[in-house]
Parts: C-alpha cells; sequence; structure tokens
C-alpha cells in the first residue's frame, strides 16, 4: 500500500479573493492530486526497473524489532527491493535472492525508521535527521511555499534527507500575521488544500469562532486539522473536530477553573502565554487532570506532548541540563542564536518563572501517562530545530522522557515509528514488514533493554538506500 503522500509532485499555492464552492473544491484538490499521483507512478516505474536489475540488498543476522509490538526476530533475513521490503523473516524461513548485495549484520538491530511528529524542514537540517534515524517529519510551522520546496528536493533526492509531511502556514500563526477570522481561514484552508498540504494547522491565535470555520472547510477537502492552541482549551479543540493536539497546548485552560487569564495572556503575546500556561501545571489538581485526559482520549484526539520542548525551557537557566549538540551538528550561523541569557531575557522569564516550569515538569509527565493508560494515542515529537533542540537528536531525548514517563522502551519505539505513522496518515511508514516502504535503523544496541540505544545508530535506510551515520555526518559541514 504506498504511502498516502510521498511525492508533492507540481503543486503550487494560489491565494483566491473568495472561499471555493464545493465543485471548485474537488476540482482544485483534485488537480493537486493528480501532478502528486503522476510523481508516484515515476517513482514506481522507477522502481520497477531497478527490480528487473535485481538490485537488491539482503540484511543477515540481525534481530528486528517491527515496530508494531511483535516478538523481535533472531537471526533475520531482510530483503531489500528497490524502495520497499520484500521479505522479512527468521533465516530458513527466508529465501535468499540470488544476485542480491549480502550484509551481515550479525550482532546488530533493526527497527523502522522513526518519525518526528513535531518538526520543522530547514534545509540544513534534513541531513542531522537522517543522521539520528528520522526518516520521516510532519512540519507544523513552516511557510507553505518553502516547505514544499524542500519536500520535493528531497523525494527527487537531489537532497538527502527525510519524508516531509506538512501543513503549510498555520491559521492563526503569530508570527505570519495569518488569517485571525472565519472568511480569511477558509481562504488560507482553501490555499494550502490546493497547493497539496497533508494536514491543516491553526496555531495559537485562533479563537472558537474560526477553528469551527476552519474545521468545516478542511472537511470538503478531507484533511485532518492539528492544532497548538492558545486561546482555546483542548477539550473544546476536541470537540469542535481538530483530529492533533501538540505542545499538551490548551490542556491548562482545561484544567483549570477559569480560562480568561490563560487567553488574556496569549492576547499579550505568545511567550506571554506560554509562560503563563506552563506556571500553571503546579496548581493543577490531579483528579481533575485525570478528567481531561479521559475526555481527549474518548474524543479520539492524538497528543505530541513534546516533552523535550518543556525540560528545555524549564533548565534554560542551567546549561548543564540542555542537550548538546554533537560537533557540526548545529552550523555557526544558528548556534549563535542559542544564548539561553538572551532567549530569557527576549521571553522574559525570570528564575521564579523557571522555578514554577520545573515544578509542573511531573505534573505534565504524569497526565502524559494518565491519557496513555485512558486509551489516548500519545505521538512522539521534537519541537526541533529550535534554540537547545537539536533536529534528530531531541526525538531520542523525547523517548527517554516518556520513558521516565511510564512507557516502556517498546512503547516508547511504538509511538515512534508505527503510532506515528498512524498519526500521520501514513500507512507505509512505521512498521517493517513486507509491502512497507524500506526506512529503517541499523542499531549496535538493543533499545528494548536501554531506550538510550536508539542514538546506537550505525546506518539508516531511507527509501531503499542504505546510509553510514558516520558518512551523513561527515558532510554536516554543507547543508
Amino acid at each position: 500500500m504506498l504511502t498516502r503522500r510521498w511525492h508533492h509532485g507540481g503543486g503550487a499555492s494560489f491565494s483566491y479573493l473568495e472561499p471555493y464552492s464545493n465543485q471548485e473544491r474537488h476540482m482544485a484538490r483534485g488537480l493537486g492530486m493528480l501532478s502528486r499521483r503522476l510523481v508516484t507512478l515515476a517513482a514506481i516505474l522507477t522502481a520497477a526497473c531497478a527490480s528487473d536489475d535485481a538490485n537488491r540488498i539482503v540484511l543477515l543476522g540481525a534481530t528486528v524489532i517491527d515496530g508494531a509490538g511483535g516478538a523481535p526476530i533472531h537471526n533475520a533475513v531482510v530483503v531489500i527491493n528497490g524502495s520497499s521490503i520484500e521479505a522479512i523473516g527468521p533465516a530458513g524461513e527466508v529465501p535468499v535472492p540470488g544476485g542480491a548485495q549480502e550484509i551481515d549484520l550479525t550482532g546488530r538491530w533493526i527497527i523502522p525508521g522513526l518519525i518526528d511528529a513535531d518538526a520543522r524542514a530547514e534545509s540544513w537540517a534534513m541531513t542531522r535527521f537522517l543522521a539520528y534515524g528520522i526518516t520521516a517529519i510532519r512540519d507544523l510551522r513552516s511557510d507553505t511555499e518553502s516547505v514544499m520546496a524542500i519536500s520535493q528536493l528531497t523525494e527527487r533526492k537531489e537532497v538527502s534527507g527525510p519524508r516531509i509531511y506538512f501543513t503549510g502556514t498555520p491559521v492563526g500563526d503569530p508570527q505570519s500575521g495569518a488569517a485571525l477570522s472565519a472568511r480569511d481561514a477558509r481562504r488560507v484552508v482553501d490555499g494550502n488544500s490546493v497547493a497539496g498540504v497533508d494536514y491543516i494547522g491553526v496555531a495559537e491565535g485562533v479563537t472558537l469562532t474560526v477553528l469551527r470555520a476552519v474545521v468545516d472547510e478542511s472537511r470538503s477537502f478531507q484533511l485532518p486539522v492539528v492544532a497548538s492552541l492558545g486561546l482555546m482549551d483542548a477539550v473544546t479543540a476536541a470537540d469542535a473536530g481538530v483530529r492533533s493536539i501538540v505542545g499538551l497546548s490548551g490542556v491548562p485552560q482545561a484544567a483549570a477553573g477559569s480560562s480568561a487569564p490563560f487567553y488574556a495572556a496569549f492576547r499579550q503575546g505568545f511567550y506571554r502565554g506560554w509562560g503563563y500556561a506552563e506556571r500553571s501545571w503546579s496548581r493543577l489538581r490531579a483528579g481533575t487532570l485525570d478528567r481531561i485526559a479521559g475526555q481527549l482520549a474518548d474524543a479520539n484526539v492524538s497528543l505530541t506532548p513534546t516533552l523535550i520542548m518543556h525540560e528545555t525551557a524549564a533548565n534554560l537557566d542551567d546549561p548543564s541540563q540542555l542537550e548538546r549538540p554533537a560537533p557540526g551538528a548545529i552550523p555557526a550561523e544558528v548556534a549563535s542564536g542559542w544564548d539561553s541569557r538572551a532567549l530569557l531575557r527576549e521571553r522574559a522569564w525570570s528564575a521564579r518563572d523557571l522555578r514554577a516550569f520545573r515544578q509542573g515538569r511531573p505534573v505534565q509527565d504524569r497526565f502524559v501517562a494518565q491519557f496513555k493508560s485512558r486509551g489516548g494515542v500519545v505521538a512522539v515529537g521534537s519541537g526541533s530545530p529550535a534554540p537547545y533542540l537539536v533536529p534528530g537528536a531531541s526525538l531520542h531525548s523525547e523517548l527517554q522522557l516518556l520513558v521516565r514517563a511510564g512507557f516502556t522502551p517498546m512503547d516508547a519505539l511504538m509511538a515512534a515509528t508505527s503510532g506515528n505513522a498512524a498519526v500521520l496518515e501514513a500507512d507505509s511508514l512505521g512498521i517493517l514488514m513486507p509491502g512497507r516502504v524500506a526506512d529503517l535503523i541499523i542499531l549496535t544496541a538493543d533499545p528494548l533493554q536501554d531506550i538510550r540505544n536508539t542514538r546506537a545508530i550505525e546506518s539508516v535506510m531511507v527509501r531503499g538506500e542504505l546510509l553510514l551515520a558516520e558518512a551523513v555526518r561527515a558532510g554536516w559541514s554543507s547543508p
């Protein structure tokens, strides 16, 4: 089965004076999908040619963790044909094709490529994601034109990088000045949909009235809505039709006695609102949070908590607690903006604020565990790249934080692979099985024994191309 989107062939961004009629919506969406399907067809034909040349790779002897919760397959045989997995199973049960390239991986572990459900597609970050085993990302913040350009380059293999799923410019993004009225919101949805986005994004500046218009318009294009909330609580957003909520946004508004102070703070600026919400966690009642967790789970909304973002904010005054990039992982011009003291001044966060942030961190962890125990879907995202959130590396930190919150290593791995694939509606990703794409990671240590072993990356395969992690890192001097 093909991924719903792994192409983005030739869609262009249009602006319209008026929202579409229903007929125009379907015609426009159809044109965008047609161009994307043509690119996919070309990819299939290319893969078929490779298959005719018997260009197969066989991985031998490793322990395979399939990402779906199945028992590990010891001494496995994995047959890669082009960009897909052709066969997988124990040695002796899966024949090795004659003439195939055989790679002995005895003493290694193979897991699906990791998916980052909250990331940004910066051109310099693409190889960083790959070196850390991130083979797909969901971008919720980049403007439509720039993210489409990067996506097209990676899909054509002109630039090495993960698959990119994206919202394009979100509605209500305070930094872009995007739509804040219902009428303008529909225009943004229409333009992004025709351009070929995978989801519609909603940012902190959106009110309930605008959200209802966004959800209504998005349904015309059969696109799910992903939200980062500020002027709305999470339960209300889920009831209105939001399918995915990031950063635990809107949860404090739902659990507090009054949401008005949160909204007033967000209207004064993003960091003022975010800081107010972050300080509130330590004061929220456990019983109320448990009720909110159940309501969100029952609403079938996924949560991407991005705990590493909260952890980083809480420790901006303590450099020893912040992510330390590997040499070359962050370009010098980017790293120059990673000044914790300057960030604290810019965000007007005091030492007292940070103490409150730290007091709230265990509460956030417990809420995520409660949501999971109620049957809620927890997606895994890093919020990178951003100050002290390193592309690729921060997703591994997120896995460690989820385990600290009560996940088993298997739970965390499944959430970052098959679970994230389901949240992204990318049904060919996230599980190692015949017919799925050949996106995988080769490790030198067992991640089920210690989740930190997901960092022990020897090689990464994306779209059937096997890359040595060391070789990818060697190219970090250029995007």
